[in-house]
């Protein structure tokens, strides 16, 4: 059987969403399930901000089951994928049709056929509104032509205001049905909110983004209906932007459709790490090999991602990529794992760096003073994985007489009367790890050879 080169995806059960949780996502779940058990009744519209890559789906799709365990009515709406229609307005109530009973004896039967009948009247009346009419003055037209357009123009206008009242009691029609059709969930053995997810919003055409966001602010501003918004905020805002122009205040128009925002916090990296080597088929592999070099992959994958803030899709690529290094590396053979964690992340985030590394163009003690430069790097390298990573950079990229000098200072600050017991334990403790990593004959030049294998991994396009 071949190997598969492909994560598996994280499984969400509808009988426990919570089964595969690597994102530690149960308490932000609840929350959020809490706040659409608690509007009282008003209509709602929550959006889910994060950015693209950052588990998002995952995390509704664990809400969209926790609420339905509450017995809550549910609607997944995929709005990329209906941006080919002309009017959101379409797709919408299809979707709505889809949550309900058919049976037209039945009240919520009844309720939808209302629906559905003044929703077409309402994209009728607003195919009608679509018409332009004038000219603007900014047409030179021969004489006796112009009067006859002024004429037109003024019959026209008059047929386009009658064709926006007509709409507007459309639209008063549909809202007062579709209140009626959400007052009859409790019939149904439902809860009374009924939560319609929009996803993918940000990725639709920008004039069907935000054709729907009105649909949503006009047509379903009704008791008892929570809108819960899947969306990259910054991603819709530039979408606000492409259809009003630059000038316009995105963040602050975009509050007109809002109610509430929530911004998803960044998982803890280190047990989603675990759970996409598991997805990757990886633990029977380092079962075979050192269990050690699972841990250091894990550990050290963390530390650099969190520097860099990579996405938990980068880091699934960066498994990958450490799959594809497996496969082609025998089981008694060492994959040298902090080093390999190292270039996995650099070259999937900083080729530049990865580069003056492997080809020893940067200092290792530089090399350090970038990472803890980094947005995600404060902190991150001050004790022990800050060390080793020193330790590691240091007896590859330096030569003997530069080791033994890092020594000397080393040894110089544990003599020193005005050094502190922890400077003391410190410099000891980076000895100890440079003698780690210099022991073996072949310490020096160890980065190059991984990185070989990794940068040929890297031009796998997954």
């Amino acid at each position: 059987m071949h190997p598969s080169f492909r994560l598996q995806p994280i499984e969400v059960s509808k009988e426990n969403p919570f089964a595969n949780d690597n994102l530690n996502r149960k308490p932000i779940v609840e929350f959020v399930a809490n706040i659409l058990g608690k509007t009282g009744g008003e209509p709602l519209v929550l959006a889910i901000d994060s950015p693209y890559g950052t588990g998002k789906s995952i995390f509704v799709e664990m809400l969209q089951h926790e609420l339905s365990k509450k017995n809550f009515q549910i609607i997944h709406f995929n709005a990329w994928k209906a941006d080919h229609v002309s009017d959101p307005l379409i797709a919408m109530v299809a979707a709505l049709d889809e949550a309900f009973p058919k049976a037209e004896a039945s009240v919520a039967g009844i309720g939808m056929k209302e629906v559905k009948k003044f929703a077409t009247a309402v994209i009728k009346r607003a195919a009608i509104l679509g018409v332009k009419v004038g000219t603007g003055g900014f047409v030179d037209l021969p004489d006796g032509i112009e009067d006859a357009v002024v004429d037109a123009a003024t019959d026209a206008s008059t047929d386009l205001i009658e064709a926006f009242a007509k709409e507007e009691r459309a639209a008063r029609c549909f809202r007062t049905e579709l209140e009626k059709l959400v007052a009859s969930l409790p019939e149904m053995q439902k809860k009374r909110t009924l939560v319609f997810f929009v996803d993918e919003l940000d990725r639709c055409r920008p004039d069907f983004a935000m054709s729907l966001l009105e649909r949503i602010k006009h047509m379903f501003d009704v008791p008892n209906i929570a809108f819960v918004l899947s969306v990259d905020k910054r991603q819709l805002e530039a979408v606000t932007a492409a259809v009003y122009g630059e000038r316009i205040d995105a963040e602050e128009y975009l509050r007109k459709f809002i109610d509430l925002e929530f911004g998803l916090p960044n998982p803890p990296k280190a047990e989603f790490i675990k759970g996409a080597i598991k997805r990757a088929g990886l633990n029977p592999v380092f079962d075979r090999r050192n269990i050690n070099e699972r841990d250091h992959i894990v550990r050290f994958v963390s530390v650099m991602s969190d520097a860099y803030g990579m996405s938990l899709r980068a880091v699934e690529r960066s498994i990958v990529r450490l799959k594809l290094v497996l496969s082609f590396t025998s089981d008694d053979h060492g994959i040298y794992a902090i080093h390999t964690s190292l270039l996995i992340v650099l070259r999937s985030v900083d080729k530049p760096m990865f580069d003056k590394i492997v080809n020893r163009q940067i200092g290792p003690l530089e090399a350090m003073d970038y990472f803890r430069s980094l947005p995600g790097g404060r902190g991150k390298f001050d004790a022990d994985d800050g060390n080793i990573l020193e330790g590691l950079l240091i007896a590859d990229l330096w030569d003997t007489e530069s080791i033994h000098t890092y020594r000397l200072q080393q040894n110089t600050i544990m003599q020193r009367q005005d050094s502190t017991d922890a400077s003391r334990n410190n410099a000891q403790h980076k000895i100890a790890i440079l003698d780690s990593f210099t022991q073996d004959w072949d310490a020096r030049g160890r980065m190059k050879r991984v990185a070989a294998t990794i940068d040929i991994a890297a031009n796998i396009r997954d």
